[in-house]
């Protein structure tokens, strides 16, 4: 769905790059941002990675779509997710760096 950014563009209103192969200071969001999916919309983009040497899930930022909201329920939702990712990644705890929620 990802792939095609002018189809997720089109059919979601999505915006979407991975900017991992965009240089660090022309970046928007982060290295290796991933497209947060509720339902059948996309809501929004988080930054996060896997660091073994500490091991934690690392999260470094979070940006809503415009008119979405984080709610008490969509961030006990995203914590849910999240703490799913880290036990599959095999990591002992998630961290969040200061300042996590952007938008």
């Amino acid at each position: 769905m990802i792939r095609d950014r002018k189809r997720t563009q089109r059919l979601f209103g999505f915006e979407y790059t991975i900017e991992v192969f965009v240089p660090e200071p022309k970046r928007k969001y982060g290295y290796y941002v991933f497209p947060l999916l509720e339902g059948d919309k996309l809501i929004g983009r988080i930054d996060m990675k896997t660091d073994r040497a500490e091991d934690a899930l690392i999260v470094k930022g979070l940006w809503l779509e415009p008119k979405v909201k984080l709610s008490a329920a969509r961030q006990a939702r995203l914590e849910a997710e999240l703490e799913r990712q880290r036990r599959f990644s095999g990591l002992s705890r998630t961290e969040f760096l200061d300042g996590w929620i952007k938008a």
